[in-house]
């Protein structure tokens, strides 16, 4: 027994250490790039390392602002101390989403067994979890959603452990996991409250285990978590910020087809009544969040193409890998044949994972905000393979065990491959390669120049700017915390919006002499003094113009 324990320990630390290998292995240098959320994300932590404060001079921010979203803070906070060990570097902002996507190992092996009282299946889920593309990918691209699941797993994980063996402390720290998840991520605000009204419900049903004293405690910790959650999101100085730019109800397309339905109804003189009962806000609204919701469990999505934003996108590969899709099925089955109220947990996850996602647009169907599905997945498809195991015949289960685990690991490779090698070259304007290079560039030359004019052509490229030429928060706090407000900037540079400033010149920099203008890769034709920055895949990113 003692040697049969050691043994899983030893297997679970190995998973770990290979979930380690495939988020930190080269995490400076893939993914290739460095998107402006991640810039933000670093540049943030470096403000308030040096001032307590972030870009915009706001002390012990909740939200911080970039482009008027309105992001949770956490992430910016964990940046901090791998800043003051590694400099302000990509490395040290991609570190927190690396190592607490290894975490997360432990994560999913403690809520499986806690779910299903299964050290085995909590080993699968481990492992599935570990060499999953979708947790991969997000985990090394500074993804704050990847902080939030993990405390999502490990709260949810300690609640149910509670319905077992109750302990005030394990629905304390449970909740705070909760809460504390809140702080790093949008959608839990909606989706844990929602879920754990469905364990209320569970819990009222298995009278037998829990007692009413108990079943108290576990309701005055829902509404702690519930209206922490309400006031994050309600009376906090910009806590619906990024709900207000993606909801679907304030989306120009949702009211566009609306209005058009309405307008083909008078168009053929339809009767008033009708087109009122078929064709309002409730009905518009209702559809959209039916399709939206659909298109998280579509094949495509999960299996094949993967998801938005375009940055994270690895080219020809889905979210999961193919050959966990007949044990996704027979996990699903099997589950929901069973018996067992708890062990229905899985299925209930995944019913509600996607609403919070189903209820936003921009960039649909987003893999950030429908991360909290994946440990619902890989619990079913971990679920699927044991019960396969465990139902063939003695004499064949090694074989086949064995041939599962080749085309896993055929998976696997395929993944890796197009992740360090196809990913570097596809697309790869969408992760702003060649922004640091430029920047580098600019900075061997800021004392000689009296001014850098700098296209906005390319999208909100003032995170980027500030992060790699290191710019001092104090300094750029005193300068109002200007972004990159068109012919405005900060220190010597301005933002202009033409592709080709060096060409397009504006009346607001005519006069000045000693100019660096950063050009658009693609404007045409050949200046005296340019310098060009490329992409690994021969495109031209930038144009340096020296005057």
């Amino acid at each position: 027994m003692f040697k049969k324990k050691n043994f899983l320990v030893i297997i679970l630390l190995g998973i770990f250490a290979l979930a380690l290998f495939l988020r930190f292995f080269r995490l400076s240098d893939f993914p290739v790039g460095f998107h402006q959320d991640e810039a933000s994300l670093g540049y943030n932590g470096y403000s308030l390392l040096l001032t307590g404060k972030d870009e915009n001079n706001n002390p012990l921010s909740l939200y911080i602002d970039m482009f008027g979203d309105n992001r949770p803070s956490g992430y910016h906070y964990l940046t901090i101390l791998p800043i003051k060990i590694f400099g302000l570097a990509e490395f040290a902002t991609r570190f927190p989403g690396a190592l607490f996507g290894s975490l997360s190992i432990f994560a999913i092996y403690f809520l499986v067994l806690c779910i299903f009282q299964n050290k085995k299946l909590g080993i699968l889920a481990a492992f599935l979890l570990a060499i999953s593309p979708w947790h991969i990918v997000l985990s090394r691209a500074s993804a704050e959603a990847i902080v939030a699941l993990f405390f999502i797993m490990v709260g949810f994980a300690f609640l149910i452990r509670c319905v077992y063996l109750y302990k005030k402390m394990y629905l304390f720290f449970g909740s705070l996991c909760l809460i504390a998840s809140f702080f790093f991520y949008h959608t839990p605000r909606v989706f844990v409250p929602t879920f754990f009204m469905v364990l209320l419900l569970i819990l009222f049903f298995i009278t037998k285990q829990v007692r009413i004293r108990n079943k108290m405690s576990f309701v005055f910790s829902f509404l702690v978590v519930s209206t922490t959650a309400v006031l994050l999101i309600f009376f906090v100085a910009g806590g619906q910020g990024r709900y207000n730019q993606v909801n679907i109800f304030g989306f120009p397309e949702t009211k566009l087809i609306l209005d058009e339905q309405i307008r083909e109804d008078g168009i053929i003189k339809s009767n008033l009544l009708e087109t009122r009962i078929f064709h309002n806000k409730i009905i518009s609204y209702g559809f959209t969040f039916a399709r939206n919701y659909f298109q998280y469990f579509s094949g495509d999505f999960l299996f094949i193409k993967g998801g938005l934003p375009s940055w994270y996108i690895v080219p020809h590969m889905g979210l999961l890998y193919l050959i966990g899709l007949p044990f996704l099925v027979m996990g699903f089955i099997s589950l929901s044949s069973g018996r067992k109220l708890l062990h229905k947990i899985p299925l209930l996850w995944l019913f509600f994972a996607p609403i919070t996602a189903a209820i936003t647009v921009d960039d649909i169907p987003n893999i950030n905000r429908s991360l909290v599905m994946l440990p619902a997945l890989e619990l079913l498809t971990a679920y699927g393979f044991y019960v396969f195991i465990e139902k063939i015949s003695p004499h064949w289960k090694k074989q086949l065990s064995l041939v599962v685990f080749v085309c896993l690991l055929w998976n696997l490779f395929y993944f890796l491959h197009q992740y360090f090698v196809n990913a570097t070259v596809h697309k790869n304007w969408y992760r702003n390669e060649g922004v640091g290079e430029m920047v580098n560039a600019v900075r061997n030359v800021y004392n000689q120049e009296n001014k850098i004019i700098i296209t906005k052509a390319t999208g909100g490229i003032y995170p980027l700017v500030l992060f790699y030429m290191q710019y001092d928060p104090r300094v750029y706090q005193t300068e109002g915390s200007p972004k990159d407000r068109e012919y405005g900037g900060f220190g010597k540079f301005m933002f202009v919006p033409q592709a080709c400033p060096s060409a397009q010149k504006h009346e607001s920099y005519l006069k000045t002499d000693k100019i660096l203008y950063v050009d658009k890769g693609d404007c045409q034709g050949t200046m005296i003094n340019e310098k060009n920055i490329y992409r690994k895949d021969g495109t031209k990113a930038f144009r340096l113009v020296y005057e």
